[in-house]
């Protein structure tokens, strides 16, 4: 009896695992499949069993032989015109020629000698797993090119062209640009059906928080939706950072002001300096200057003093910085010099440092402990006394608060966050001044001699 029992589970083991190998096998097997139409490389391919129309188009879209397409035209590091561009749209890089749209809305599948037709693009949007079907031996896929399209704008996930497909609706549309965004406006969607007749397009205004039927409206080839963006929902953030007592991000009403924000994160500590703090606009700043940046890549022969005063002007000081006496503000509490802020505002209180910074030709460059009353020359003591390579005439004063370069004066007022620059000497010798200046005379008598001869 026993024998029977473990001649039984013997077998029911070894059927087990036989079963486990052929099905092992058959996962193994590869379909072969063929793709035409629009594709890069059109062809037979082997597939597993598992793998469906969009496994095999990617398949059919490497083109392992081909290189990448090299640019033409002006290096992009040196396009300043194209990178500087007011206009976003116009920085982006030049595109090559328009490539045909693929009708993945159209992708035909013959098996057995009947033909299928798929929306692919709804498996790709929508994850409609239904119009992508596992593919079997012998089948054969073909990728037609767009015939007619339509376009959807404004504020949806993935606005542009869409390939048209026979019945689609506004819901269809907007569904496929993978829906609307945060304050994107459903009671004013600008629908233009175009009319082939006249070869002009009919507007019409949906409201489809009202009419929600409106979604089943169906759309014609070269139909544009618009769906617009409300401004009443619109953010706006200012960020604040430094000496208060809780530093982040505050949204912010179109009332707000630079009182409001400081009262929101909690006031000032007690090392807040006010002298130096900062408030600027972030997008401001990012802009591109166009201006600034021809100037900033032309040789300094070129640049007349103006324009060479404002590229050290543009250098030196940040742009998008808000004119503003925050001291002014803290002590009327916002009665007096506040402004409103605007969305990407940028606040910066640094910590009172009392020192004096020194810097360039000097024994010991490095910060001075700031002391009431004394002027320039006491900092540069302080700092071991001027260097051998010192010149004297060119030592400069920047403004902590503003960036702004001054001559030193005998009775100048200093403020903490100051700098102090002893420039060094030009590397030139009494030797080769001289010879400049006898090589200056020389042409100066040669012109003189020259004019003498010709008016005689």
């Amino acid at each position: 009896m026993k024998t029977k029992i473990i001649i039984s589970i013997v077998l029911l083991v070894f059927s087990s695992w036989a079963v486990a190998q052929n099905l092992n096998l058959d996962a193994l097997k590869m379909n072969s499949v063929s793709i035409s139409g629009h594709v890069t490389t059109p062809g037979t391919y082997k597939v597993t069993r598992v793998d469906r129309i969009s496994d095999l188009i990617i398949l059919a879209m490497l083109d392992l032989d081909s290189e990448l397409p090299q640019r033409s035209g002006i290096p992009e590091d040196t396009d300043i015109l194209k990178k500087t561009h007011p206009i976003p749209n116009y920085r982006v890089d030049s595109k090559d020629e328009e490539v045909p749209m693929q009708g993945l809305r159209h992708v035909k599948l013959l098996r057995s000698g009947q033909s299928t037709e798929y929306d692919l693009l709804s498996f790709y949007r929508r994850g409609d797993i239904s119009q992508n079907p596992i593919l079997r031996d012998g089948d054969h896929v073909h990728i037609p090119l767009a015939a007619e399209t339509i376009e959807i704008l404004g504020a949806v996930g993935m606005p542009g062209e869409l390939e048209y497909r026979e019945g689609d609706t506004i819901k269809d549309v907007i569904d496929l640009a993978l829906g609307t965004l945060p304050g994107a406006d459903l009671s004013t969607i600008q629908l233009s059906l175009y009319q082939a007749s006249e070869a002009e397009y009919l507007k019409q205004s949906l409201d489809l928080v009202v009419d929600p039927e409106h979604y089943a409206q169906e759309v014609s080839p070269r139909s544009i939706v618009m769906v617009p963006q409300s401004r009443y929902h619109s953010r706006r953030k200012v960020s604040i950072s430094g000496e208060v007592a809780l530093q982040g991000d505050y949204m912010i009403s179109h009332a707000t002001g630079i009182w409001d924000i400081i009262e929101m994160a909690g006031g000032l500590t007690e090392d807040a300096d006010l002298d130096n703090a900062v408030i600027m606009n972030m997008d401001y700043n990012a802009a591109p200057d166009l201006e600034f940046e021809r100037l900033r890549q032309s040789p300094m022969t070129n640049l007349s003093p103006i324009e060479y005063s404002y590229l050290r002007s543009k250098i030196r000081q940040a742009k998008g910085r808000y004119s503003v006496d925050f001291q002014r503000i803290i002590d009327s509490k916002g009665e007096e010099g506040d402004i409103p802020l605007q969305d990407n505002d940028y606040i910066y209180i640094p910590q009172k440092l009392n020192m004096i910074w020194v810097s360039g030709q000097v024994r010991n460059p490095g910060l001075v402990p700031y002391q009431e009353g004394e002027s320039w020359r006491y900092y540069i003591e302080q700092a071991g006394g001027y260097a051998n390579n010192r010149n004297s005439l060119g030592i400069r004063l920047m403004r902590g608060g503003s960036g702004n370069w001054v001559k030193v004066r005998k009775n100048m007022d200093l403020n903490p966050g100051d700098m102090i620059f002893v420039p060094d000497k030009l590397d030139r010798s009494l030797w080769e001044d001289l010879k400049d200046i006898i090589g200056l005379t020389a042409s100066a008598i040669t012109i003189l001699i020259g004019v003498q001869s010709l008016t005689k």
